[in-house]
């Protein structure tokens, strides 16, 4: 018994290692590196303030979208409109693993509090406080449970600078006021500030029922105000479908904006993006390694991971699935050839005809040597002249390959099975005289 090569095994276990290790890469980096998924997922939610842009827009209102890539000066801006999906400005929150852990999750985007009073600082601003959790996103039900725990709110006003400020919420159904006469609000599970509870340096700016909706408050060191919203479903994807809540925000804004060309600034991002006047200087730059990181940051990262996968299922076909590259030396006529006479045969063996398909093979094979010898297309008369080429070299052998042959081709169909194997081997013995001693080359 032949004994296997030893380095048998770790040849044909490589591929797999290396379309292992392609999956295992693109995998991670489809989980690690595409943060901004997660971000882009939020902003296109039910929660999330993807629509009110376009909107503005469409309003005749100048608008546009925070980009990680893009830094708008703030002189060209008039107003910042910034949403917050974080409860805990203080500390950075755990980015959620399973379905359950983005079900119960109220830090959706993380903002850090220095960056938050930064942002203020720098620009009039709207503030949307937050209301839901997760779970509004993964099941698409405005449920009370969904909502974000009302105890959690004090802590977020006390970061916020609105020390003492208590939120109230309402049942299960739509609460609808008309507000400024012509605008009829809706808010699902509304949610409002608690006027008694104010800061001495905020004001109502809007009433919803009893309570505030919208509260102005004075900032220290700033020229402009800040603008906070009780209830973000005023202006977020899914509460802008609701009464006149879209017509109503158009209108606010542009009272706020009060004829300023420059655009609103839907500040989406965790990170101080706008700059300040440009320099008249000459500013000199260098380019460092975080420049290079960036093509494997979201969305480059969906590019590099989705081509790790490909390779790896290329390379899995071309190496274990359907082997290396093998090249096929004879003509695609004889491969034909070889197709169709396999095809018979097994149809012959099928039908127990074994006598057929040796007369057939025996006269095919009688005629390609006819071909061989003289060119041309397979034809009855090549088989003569090759019987006859044969007879002037080798008088014995000619008689005796013709006699067999003219007996398989004739006969063989109806001979039995052990005459026809006898017959078949002596065919075969005169057949191996014939090629190696007198086939021309």
């Amino acid at each position: 018994m032949a004994e296997t090569p030893s380095n048998t095994a770790p040849s044909n276990m490589m591929p797999i290692v290396v379309v292992c290790g392609l999956l295992i890469a693109g995998f991670l980096m489809l989980t690690l590196l595409s943060s901004g998924a997660r971000d882009r997922q939020l902003n296109m939610s039910q929660i999330g303030f993807g629509a009110l842009g376009p909107w503005l827009i469409a309003q005749d209102i100048p608008a546009r979208q925070s980009h990680p890539r893009l830094s708008p000066r703030l002189d060209a801006l008039s107003l910042r409109i910034l949403p917050i999906f974080d409860m805990n400005l203080a500390t950075d929150g755990l980015d959620p693993e399973t379905r359950a852990d983005r079900i119960k999750d109220y830090d959706q985007r993380d903002l850090d509090l220095s960056v938050f009073h930064d942002k203020l600082m720098e620009l009039e601003s709207v503030v949307l406080f937050p209301k839901w959790r997760g779970a509004l996103i993964e099941t698409g039900i405005a449920h009370e449970q969904a909502l974000v725990p009302a105890d959690l709110y004090s802590n977020l006003a006390r970061q916020l600078g609105l020390e003492g400020l208590q939120v109230l919420r309402g049942g299960a159904e739509f609460a609808t006021q008309t507000l400024w006469d012509s605008f009829e609000v809706s808010l699902f599970h509304a949610q409002r500030f608690d006027i008694s509870t104010l800061p001495k340096q905020c004001r109502t700016s809007l009433r919803f029922g009893r309570d505030a909706l919208i509260i102005t408050c004075a900032l220290e060191d700033a020229d402009h105000p800040v603008h906070f919203v009780a209830d973000p479903d005023l202006m977020n994807n899914h509460g802008m479908v609701a009464s006149d809540n879209s017509a109503f925000t158009a209108g606010y804004i542009t009272n706020l904006i009060n004829e300023s060309k420059h655009p609103v600034y839907i500040d989406n991002s965790p990170n101080l993006l706008t700059a300040t006047a440009e320099s008249q200087e000459r500013q000199d730059y260098e380019r460092g390694s975080d420049e290079m990181s960036r093509f494997f940051m979201y969305p480059f990262s969906l590019f590099w991971a989705v081509l790790m996968i490909v390779l790896a299922v290329l390379f899995w076909r071309g190496s274990r699935r359907f082997g290396p590259v093998q090249s096929y030396g004879p003509a695609p006529r004889e491969l034909s050839k070889r197709a169709a006479i396999a095809a018979k045969a097994r149809l012959l063996r099928l039908s127990g005809n074994d006598g057929h398909m040796v007369s057939d093979f025996v006269r095919l094979q009688l005629q390609d040597l006819g071909a061989r010898s003289f060119g041309g297309a397979l034809g009855q008369g090549n088989e003569a002249r090759f019987i006859a080429l044969l007879a002037r070299r080798d008088p014995d052998l000619a008689q005796e390959f013709s006699a067999v042959t003219d007996v398989l081709i004739n006969d063989g169909a109806d001979m039995a099975p052990q005459v026809l194997d006898r017959h078949l081997a002596i065919y075969q013995t005169l057949l191996k005289k014939v090629v190696q001693h007198y086939e021309p080359v």
